[in-house]
């Protein structure tokens, strides 16, 4: 046996000590398996083929995980990086899965904003930058996009740009606004946050079309 249920701790001791006895291939196709990495990636990582993988966990007795399990472990995984403070790319590059399926895992969870709701944040600062003297260039550097993309993502937005810039020309926190209406705050106690009028609050997201 080469585990216990002694706990994270107790399984670690007995891996390093049944693991320093194996190849460095057979080693690694092991660390790398209880690191949740799918057979199908760590035969991609290693560059061998990934019935070599399945044969070498189960000539060592690795406990092979159901699709449902290595889902639910590449879940559970996901979520800790992200409180750790990984961004998204770098959770892809450890968890071994494409930034679409994190995000994806992300959005499931509520840990962050869904596409349509990152595209309205991103209008608002876009608003803010333009009242702050920012020209589209800057903004889109900032806003990591291209400015054909930003354009387009302006243009087919469905807020009166104009309008929303005359109204929150004096408002230094309109993205910060805009986001806790996304997560879900209550009028009033974004109002209350940034000592504003509520009024005023619920005119601003009723231009961006949140009610």
């Amino acid at each position: 046996m080469h585990f216990s249920k002694k706990g994270d701790k107790g399984i670690m001791e007995i891996n390093q000590s049944f693991l320093s006895s194996l190849s460095e291939r057979n080693r690694s196709i092991i660390q790398l398996y209880l690191q949740g990495l799918s057979s199908y990636k760590i035969a991609d990582r290693l560059k061998i083929n990934r019935h070599t993988v399945t044969k070498v966990l189960k000539d060592n007795n690795i406990p092979i995980r159901t699709k449902n399990q290595y889902d639910e472990n590449r879940k559970k995984r996901i979520i800790t990086l992200f409180k750790q403070g990984k961004s998204i790319y770098e959770i892809s590059e450890i968890v071994g899965v494409s930034h679409y399926s994190v995000r994806l895992t992300l959005e499931e969870e509520n840990l962050t904003l869904k596409k349509y709701e990152r595209d309205i944040l991103n209008v608002a600062r876009y608003i803010y930058m333009k009242n702050k003297g920012f020209d589209t260039q800057d903004i889109a550097k900032f806003l990591n996009m291209t400015e054909k993309a930003l354009n387009k993502l302006i243009r087919n937005s469905g807020i009166n740009i104009s309008s929303v810039r005359r109204k929150t020309k004096n408002i230094d926190n309109l993205a910060d606004i805009i986001e806790k209406k996304l997560k879900g705050q209550k009028n009033k106690d974004i109002a209350m946050y940034y000592n504003l009028d509520i009024v005023t609050v619920k005119e601003i997201l009723d231009d961006f079309g949140l009610f």
